[in-house]
């Protein structure tokens, strides 16, 4: 993802990152399609990708979620904005948790959706929800949403789980699954903020951020290279994260996680 010098949300390479994104999706088996959306006055898109659940009867959804676009904010729109942490790694994780699914089909339905216009204000996510019919929103079970799950600030492999009251089962749940197959040190938080899991907040379903404890240097940034991200790191969180929608869409035992 770092190969394209911006994923800024209105670019042609933003538009060549989704479109890879979605390839990729599609070659282990998932259906995926490119969601137009508007960001500031420009077309944009999101990438949305589905697996069917093989529940008889009424299934839900588990969405697993991460913005796609970068920005250098003092560079401008075509500055570069190689975005590794924010959120190449996010993104790259989500790929990497559709293809840990890839073989598994679960009871309920698995859906990733890797937003546009993250940075110009949650438009993708704001526009996805605002699409979405009414009997599609009662059917989600759960939004893990990553963004910025690679670096390492503080010594420890710390991870941040940061949702609201109507997310509380879903924090625990996941704090659980990093006990349980992870080292991670788990924080959390209850006041959500400024990333794709709030308009589903907002909308009343329960959706979490996993993000890496303390704030980033060198986001929003020329800087935001890919030799600062920690692969040990991201995959812890990946580890707690697929425990997670594993049981979420049915697909490991009750014990561990319940």
């Amino acid at each position: 993802m770092v190969s394209f010098p911006t994923r800024y949300s209105t670019s042609a390479h933003f538009a060549n990152a989704a479109a890879w994104a979605r390839e990729q999706l599609e070659a282990m088996g998932y259906v995926a399609r490119l969601q137009d959306i508007v960001v500031d006055g420009n077309p944009g898109q999101n990438v949305v990708a589905d697996k069917e659940g093989h529940a008889n009867g009424a299934r839900g959804v588990v969405l697993v979620t991460a913005h796609l676009d970068s920005i250098n904010t003092q560079g401008g729109p075509a500055a570069p904005a190689p975005g590794a942490d924010d959120n190449g790694s996010g993104s790259a994780g989500l790929i990497e948790m559709m293809r840990a699914f890839e073989d598994h089909r679960g009871e309920h339905d698995l859906r990733a959706v890797l937003f546009g216009g993250e940075e110009e204000g949650l438009l993708g996510s704001k526009q996805y929800l605002a699409n979405l019919p009414a009997a599609e929103r009662e059917r989600i079970r759960a939004v893990v949403n990553m963004d910025m799950i690679g670096t390492l600030n503080v010594p420890t492999h710390s991870v941040l789980i940061e949702g609201a009251p109507s997310s509380q089962k879903v924090i625990d749940r996941l704090s659980q699954a990093a006990m349980t197959y992870t080292r991670l040190a788990v924080e959390t938080s209850l006041h959500p903020f400024a990333s794709d899991h709030v308009p589903f907040i907002d909308a009343g379903i329960p959706a979490v951020l996993t993000i890496e404890g303390a704030d980033g240097t060198n986001v929003h940034s020329g800087a935001d290279t890919i030799d600062h991200i920690d692969y040990d790191f991201a995959l812890e969180i990946l580890r707690m994260n697929v425990a997670f929608v594993a049981r979420m869409v049915g697909r490991v035992p009750r014990r561990g996680i319940s």
